[in-house]
Formats: structure tokens, C-alpha cells, sequence
């Protein structure tokens, strides 16, 4: 029942966490299940997890009480700060209530009551002066894996045990479990506070990662996975034993086997194993995709499924747990069983795909060694490359993967401006030219400040021509000082094209506090444009496809543009429309200013090459293309917000490159399939178009020589009809006589 607010905040506490007990529950009571009783278990499940929400969501109050004055100094967001005192009392005497009613009914043993009270007790001083352990280092660190997985998994043995009329488990299975249990909370904690660092050390909060540094625990937390994964083992099997449920140790196998089969085969960006050679692979891999995955999404079913093939009743329990948590049946069917048919086309295609990606990796080293271009003197002396970067430890890495790709190709400065006191580590980096420290206002968070300097990032350099670049812009071919000739206005932007069709309202969901992402094919609102409206009377369109801000152009005449822009920016911060965003600041400014149809940079200065684009195509004649129908660019500098850049590891061939080129062949020959299924469906309508108007024809002159012949044939009745009054003595007179008195007159 750990109290990350994170966790909380986003609803993921109840996925990761939640599970894990459900698990524990149905492993305690599979020995017994047989003589178990439906309802009263499926009551006893419910009752205990509604106290396990409600004993959390206490921790998570108090964490949040205890922490407005340091969050306030830090500038993170805090539920507890807006309220009163009476409404902060209210929700905290709810959470004691919700955590408490279901003890009335379950049982409560002096175990169980003791573990009830170690878990209060250790929420209640990580959190309150005057001990709270969250700010003593290691003794924090500690408590913190201990509320957060030890101690809930030993309750939730504790009770159903003595629900199932078991004794306690041997030694030999509960040490394990203990230590497997504690390590994985040890690394949860020491990877959060990892990623706080920056926070941290702003408020003054003293945890471990503080006094060793990232980059001591980083190492540390990467070789306590290999631990914590031989402790996994030893508990799978203990359990297995210990319970006589060999199946268990068969899951867990048949697990690794299928986890090996996703991440080599399924994948689109297969694991390689020099990833292991690092600490953050080694937790990413083994630690979140391996055992977080085990215990959270697959273990829990399986564990509830099989009580539930003894006990039918609680196939509501499984109905329910496969709609309410992640789990591994929703993440088959979501995920896996769409990629198989791209897999078998990748492992068909393999062959061809080694061969475009050992071409493409050959022509760019061999375009790398070159080195840069030779540049006149007037370029070198007034145009440099500018990075913003401040903050968490992850930037600075980001910043340092960037430079190291860029620095051998071009001969131009590289300066970066930052402010030194948010850094969790100072910009030491190769081939950084001059760094300058400016010092942003105290109540923004690293994201604002970050921002704040961004779009006033003229106001702390010299005179000349920048190139202002995101850290996350990786150089992959020389002539990118080319980028120079393209400013025609005050700034010169790209187009903000992640996909091959872009535009405000697809991206005002990404840029609006509203509910509308994910809504849709399109995933596209009007929010964006509304806001834009009220804030300044502009009307943008809906589809105008906007500028992105990881490379612009600017030199002594942005002034102006670049002072506005910054100013709406931060006062965007205060709008609760807003996200912490700079585009929706920057569309207002590019039409206030009436720069709509600017000339933009080119793509190939700014490839956006979002490896979440389903679409997304490398080929080594004709380059990449955010679709296999094309436009495609012979990129120079590639945007890679969505690769991980932080890790010292990260390769672009391997990590980018790669997996886009193996992804491309299925791509293109699924797009050529389309095409042809799509122009036999055109043909097909044209064809059936054509039937129908030639029908049509048809119709109307099978209708004319109906009538035709019907009014010929009604005439020649009628005919028929009259022809025995023509032979009448009395015509047959009449005729003869006008005939002859007309020959006489004539």
C-alpha cells in the first residue's frame, strides 16, 4: 500500500498495487479451496480490499498534508493545499473510516492486528514531524519499502489464512517472499527519488538519492535487480512447494518463455542484450517488464482463475479483475494478438531488413567520418547552435547524448543556457562550447523554468544568428548549418508534423486541461481554438497546421516576437485551460503577428521521427517518411522525443533506426496491399456505377418499345375494331359519290 502520489494521482497505484494482493489472497487459499464457500469468499476478497483502499488513500492524505509546505517551495502541485482546515479533516476522517469499517466483519487476529498497526504506524511517521522518516535518508527509504509491499503482502497472508483456517507458511517460504517483496520496494523508491532529485534538493528534502547522488544509486539499484530477481525465483518456487500448487513454478517458466517470445519477436524495438549491460536496462528490463509485469498482471489471474476453477462462484471475481486492472489477457489481446501478423511479416522480411539496415548504417558513418562542412567565415563567426536544459538528472543526460552526435558535424559553437541551481548535476559536457546560468523565478517547477527560458532565450545570448535546438534534436548528417538559409521572417519554424496529417484541432487535446484525448479516430477537439479566441480574438483554423518548437531560428530582429511569445507562455501557466505547454503560446503569437504563412524549415532540419507513429518509414534510397504513401526526406537532424536518450547506451542505428527499417517493409507492403484492395473497391463501385447507368438505358428503352409497340398494337386493334362499319352499303355510296363529284369539279 505504498504512497506515491504520482501513483495515486494518475490511478496507477490501483493497478500496480492492487493486484499484487488479489494474488497473495487466492495463493493463501488455494489449499483449502475446496472447502471453501462462494459468497462468504468473494465477500471476505471485496472487504479486504476496500480496507487496503482505504488504509492507502490515509498514507497518501497525510504524505500530501504533511508535504504543502515543501511542495509549495518545490513548486509541485499539492490536492491538500487548496482546501481549508475543515475539509482537510473531513477527507482524512473518511480515509480512517473507509480503512477501518471492513475490520468490523474480517478476522482479526493479534497478527493481523499487530500488521495492521506496524502499517499505520509507519505511514504515520514517514510523513509527521517530528520523526517523518521521508526526510532521514536511508531510514526513509526503508519505511518506505516496508508499508509499500512487505508489510501489505504479510497482512494480506495474515487474513486469509486465518480465513482458510491455515497455519502460518514455513520459514522457508515467508523469507523469500519477505526479501523479494522488500528489494522490489527498495527499487521502487530509489528510481522515484531518482527522478525527484531536482525537487528534492529545491525543497531541501534530505533523502538517500540526495546525499549519494544519481549516478552512485543508479549503479546500486542496477545490480539490487539481480538480486531481486533470483529472490523471485526462490519465492515462485518456495510457493510452488510450499503449497503443493506445482503449476506455479510451471507459470512462472512458461512466463519467462512467453515474456522472451514478446520482447525478441513481438516488439517492434526487440530487447537487446548489451541493454542489460547497463543499470537503467537492467531495471527498465528486469525489473519493470519482467517481475513488475509478473506480479502485477500475470500472476494475479492466474492465481484467481485457478481458484476459481474449484470455487465457480468466483468467476465474478475473474470477469471483474479482467475489466478493472490490467492483466495479462487484456494486454494479449490488446497489444499482442494485433502483432503477430506484423511479426510474421518482419521475421519474412528479416532478411531484406538486415540488409537495408547494415546500408543505412554503412552511408551515415561514412557521411559522420567526412566530418563537418567547410563553412565561410562569416557563418562561423555569427551563427551557433543554443540548447535550454534544467533540471532532473535525465535532461542533462539528454543533452549530453545530443551534443555527442552533434559536435562531430558541425564546426559551429554550441552553447547552452540553463540555471545551475535546479540542476541535479552541473553541464559538464564534451563539446559544449560556453554554458551561460541565468536564474528563473523560485515558484516555477523545472518544467515552467524550463520554459521560461526557452522562450526568452534571446534576452541571455549575444547578438547573431541562432539555431535554437531541443535537447532531444539528434545531428545524423552533415550540412545542418544549411538550417541558417531558410529564416525569412523574424523566426523561422518547421511544421509540427508528428503524423502525416497534423493540424490545431488534432493537437489541441495535447495542449488543453480537457477530456477530449483519445476521443475519436482523429483525437481532435476545438478547445485549442476557443481558448485562442477568448484569451486574444484570434480565429486559427481548425486545420492549420502549426509550428514545432524543438528548432527555430532567430537573430537581432526576434525581438519582439520572441518577448511576446515568452509572455503568454507564462501567463499561460496560471490558466486552468492550459497545459504547461509553449505551442498554444506560440500559435497565438504567429497569428497576432501574422506570420501564418512564414516560410517554415524544411523537414528534413527537423524529422520528427515519433517511433509511437504506426506509421512511421525508413528506407536507405529514399530516406524517411511519416507515411509509406510519402513525402519522403533524406533527414539531417531527427527529433526523437520518444526514444531514451538519457541512457549513456542509447545507439541511434540500434535503438531508431533499426526497429523503423524492420517496421518499414511491413508497413509499405501493408500500404501497397491497401492500395490495390482500395482501387478494387473503386473499380468495383465504378464498375457497378457503370452497370447501374448502363441498366438504366436499358430500363428507359425497354420502356420506349414497350410503348412503342403497345400504341402500335392498341392502333391496329382499334383498326381491326372499325373495319366492318367501312364496309357499310351506306360509306361504301358515300365514297364512290365524293370521289366522282370531285373528278368533275377538278
Amino acid at each position: 500500500m505504498r504512497v506515491d502520489p504520482t501513483l495515486v494521482r494518475s490511478g496507477q497505484w490501483w493497478d500496480h498495487k492492487m493486484p499484487q494482493l488479489v494474488a497473495a489472497a487466492s495463493l493463501c487459499l488455494l489449499p483449502v479451496a475446496d472447502g471453501l464457500r462462494g459468497w462468504t469468499t468473494l465477500v471476505d476478497l471485496v472487504l479486504f480490499l476496500l480496507a487496503a483502499v482505504g488504509v492507502a488513500a490515509f498514507g497518501h492524505v497525510l504524505n500530501d498534508l504533511a508535504d504543502i509546505p515543501t511542495d509549495a517551495v518545490a513548486g509541485v502541485p499539492n490536492q491538500m493545499a487548496g482546501l481549508s482546515v475543515t475539509q482537510r479533516a473531513t477527507v482524512l476522517g473518511a480515509t480512517v473510516v473507509a480503512g477501518a469499517l471492513p475490520w468490523l466483519v474480517l478476522p482479526t487476529s493479534a497478527r493481523t492486528l499487530a500488521l495492521l498497526l506496524v502499517e499505520v504506524v509507519l505511514l504515520t511517521v514517514y510523513s509527521l514531524p517530528p520523526i517523518r522518516l521521508k526526510d532521514r535518508a536511508a531510514a526513509g527509504v526503508l519505511a518506505d519499502a516496508l508499508y509499500a509491499y512487505v508489510v501489505p503482502i504479510l497482512l494480506t497472508v495474515s487474513v486469509f489464512t486465518d480465513l482458510g483456517g491455515l497455519a502460518w507458511p514455513a520459514w522457508w517460504i515467508v523469507l523469500p517472499t519477505v526479501t523479494w517483496m522488500l528489494l522490489m520496494g527498495l527499487r521502487g523508491i530509489l528510481w522515484h527519488q531518482i527522478g525527484d532529485l531536482a525537487h528534492d534538493r529545491r525543497a531541501g528534502v534530505r533523502t538517500l538519492v540526495t546525499r549519494l547522488g544519481a549516478e552512485r544509486t543508479s549503479t546500486a539499484v542496477g545490480w539490487m535487480v539481480v538480486v531481486e530477481l533470483l529472490a523471485a525465483a526462490a519465492t515462485v518456487v518456495a510457493v510452488s512447494v510450499g503449497t503443493d500448487q506445482p503449476w506455479i513454478a510451471v507459470f512462472g517458466a512458461l512466463y519467462l518463455l512467453y515474456r522472451f517470445f514478446q520482447v525478441t519477436v513481438l516488439w517492434s524495438e526487440p530487447l537487446h542484450l548489451s541493454a542489460l549491460g547497463t543499470a537503467t536496462g537492467r531495471v527498465r528490463y528486469i525489473g519493470y517488464v519482467l517481475l513488475n509485469e509478473f506480479v502485477e498482471r500475470w500472476l494475479p489471474i492466474a492465481a484467481l482463475v485457478a481458484l476459481a476453477l474449484r470455487v465457480p462462484l468466483l468467476w465474478v471475481a475473474v470477469a471483474v479483475h479482467l475489466f478493472v486492472f490490467d492483466n495479462a489477457v487484456a494486454e494479449f489481446l490488446r497489444r499482442d494478438l494485433p502483432a503477430i501478423p506484423d511479426a510474421a511479416s518482419r521475421l519474412a522480411h528479416e532478411r531484406r531488413s538486415r540488409r537495408n539496415i547494415r546500408t543505412i548504417a554503412e552511408r551515415r558513418v561514412a557521411a559522420q567520418a567526412a566530418g563537418p562542412e567547410a563553412l565561410d567565415a562569416t557563418t562561423r563567426e555569427r551563427s551557433r547552435w543554443v540548447f535550454v536544459v534544467c533540471g532532473p538528472e535525465l535532461h542533462v543526460a539528454t543533452l549530453a547524448t545530443a551534443v555527442r552526435n552533434l559536435r562531430p558535424l558541425t564546426s559551429l559553437e554550441i552553447w547552452v543556457v540553463t540555471d545551475s541551481r535546479r540542476n541535479v548535476r552541473p553541464i559538464e559536457v564534451d563539446g559544449v562550447d560556453r554554458v551561460v546560468d541565468v536564474e528563473t523565478p523560485d515558484h516555477l517547477d523545472d518544467h515552467q523554468a524550463s520554459i521560461w527560458l526557452k522562450t526568452s532565450v534571446h534576452r541571455h545570448l549575444p547578438e547573431g544568428e541562432w539555431c535554437y535546438l531541443d535537447s532531444d534534436i539528434i545531428a545524423v548528417r552533415p550540412g545542418m548549418e544549411a538550417v541558417f538559409d531558410h529564416r525569412r521572417g523574424p523566426v523561422a519554424f518547421a511544421s509540427d508534423l508528428t503524423i502525416s496529417a497534423n493540424q490545431v484541432d488534432r493537437f489541441s487535446p495535447w495542449a488543453m486541461n480537457c477530456e477530449c484525448s483519445g476521443h475519436g479516430e482523429s483525437h481532435s477537439c476545438g478547445h485549442l481554438r476557443e481558448q485562442l479566441s477568448v484569451r486574444f480574438g484570434l480565429d486559427v483554423p481548425g486545420d492549420w497546421v502549426h509550428w514545432n518548437g524543438g528548432v527555430f531560428l532567430f537573430g537581432p530582429d526576434s525581438d519582439a516576437f520572441l518577448d511576446t511569445w515568452h509572455e503568454r507562455a507564462v501567463a499561460s501557466f496560471d490558466w486552468p485551460e492550459w497545459r504547461t505547454r509553449d505551442q498554444g503560446a506560440l500559435i497565438s503569437t504567429v497569428w497576432s503577428f501574422g506570420l501564418e504563412d512564414n516560410h517554415r524549415i524544411p523537414p528534413e532540419f527537423n524529422f520528427i521521427a515519433d517511433l509511437g507513429n504506426g506509421d512511421l518509414c525508413l528506407d536507405p534510397d529514399l530516406g524517411w517518411a511519416l507515411h509509406p504513401s510519402g513525402p519522403w526526406h533524406h533527414a539531417r537532424m531527427l527529433h526523437l522525443y520518444t526514444s531514451r536518450l538519457e541512457d549513456p547506451a542509447w545507439d541511434l542505428g540500434r535503438d531508431v533506426e533499426a526497429p523503423v527499417v524492420r517496421q518499414t517493409l511491413v508497413r509499405t507492403v501493408r500500404w501497397r496491399r491497401y492500395e490495390v484492395r482500395q482501387k478494387a473497391v473503386d473499380e468495383y463501385w465504378s464498375a457497378k456505377e457503370g452497370w447501374a447507368r448502363r441498366r438504366a438505358v436499358w430500363a428507359q428503352q425497354g420502356r420506349d418499345a414497350y410503348w412503342s409497340v403497345r400504341s402500335r398494337l392498341e392502333l391496329y386493334w382499334l383498326r381491326i375494331r372499325r373495319q366492318p362499319q367501312r364496309f357499310r352499303p351506306s360509306r361504301i355510296a358515300a365514297s364512290v359519290s365524293r370521289r366522282f363529284t370531285s373528278d368533275r369539279t377538278s
